[in-house]
């Protein structure tokens, strides 16, 4: 990411100047207060968000080097686990919930990744296990047991580039210790970005970027340079 800048409507950049260096298999934590560009740079490497400036490089394994706005969409998400902060589920059984990640995968396919994402004690304690049917937006599960069923797609999936959005907010204490250890799981053999408050998941991170100066806005504290 160099010089990466976003404006809205606003005379303040949501995202200001940034300079990140990530390299393959890192675990970087973002982390920085309310307002200060987080979900703002996950939307830039998603490709909701379109710079105002600056640009985000992709290095392929040979060495070659492309810009993410050249990029076909859909080829780029291929790439992509995405676990926000607030996963929606359907009106579906568990089963068809996790393979949304991967239409094709079989049933084992979908139980070892309930298994990585720390989900089989509960699903097995459903009244049909992961074939329970969910309500709406995942009615009978608790937040902690949404997010690890959302992580559990994001191991059937098996992308390269993970980026992970508040995955233990909201959550107790049990709960959370239970998607920090299914986040460190995850992160091995892949790299991963994740926005974080909470030391759970940033404790596990190679390193943690902080965002952020004064209340809310200015330049990253940890540029390309610091990272090289």
């Amino acid at each position: 990411m160099e010089h990466l800048t976003v404006t809205y409507d606003r005379r303040q950049p949501a995202l200001d100047d940034l300079n990140l260096v990530v390299e393959p298999g890192e675990y970087v934590g973002i982390a920085g207060p309310s307002g200060s560009g987080k979900s703002t740079l996950l939307g830039v490497l998603l490709g909701f968000v379109v710079p105002t400036s600056g640009r985000v490089l992709v290095q392929y394994e040979g060495g070659d080097v492309a810009d993410l706005s050249l990029f076909d969409r859909d080829d780029w998400r291929s790439l992509i686990s995405w676990v926000p902060q607030q996963p929606w589920l359907a009106a579906a059984s568990i089963f068809d919930n996790v393979r949304m990640a991967r239409p094709d995968a079989r049933d084992s396919d979908v139980n070892r990744a309930l298994d990585l994402a720390h989900a089989t004690g509960f699903v097995a304690a459903l009244p049909a296990g992961a074939a329970t049917v969910l309500g709406e937006r995942g009615v009978g599960l608790s937040a902690g047991q949404r997010q690890r069923i959302a992580l559990a797609r994001a191991f059937l999936r098996d992308s390269p580039l993970v980026l992970l959005d508040e995955p233990t907010a909201h959550l107790d204490a049990n709960s959370e210790l239970a998607v920090a250890a299914a986040v460190r799981r995850l992160a091995v053999g892949r790299t991963v970005i994740a926005v974080a408050h909470r030391p759970a998941v940033l404790a596990d991170a190679d390193r943690v970027v902080q965002l952020g100066r004064g209340a809310a806005y200015g330049p990253l504290v940890a540029t390309a340079e610091a990272a090289s």
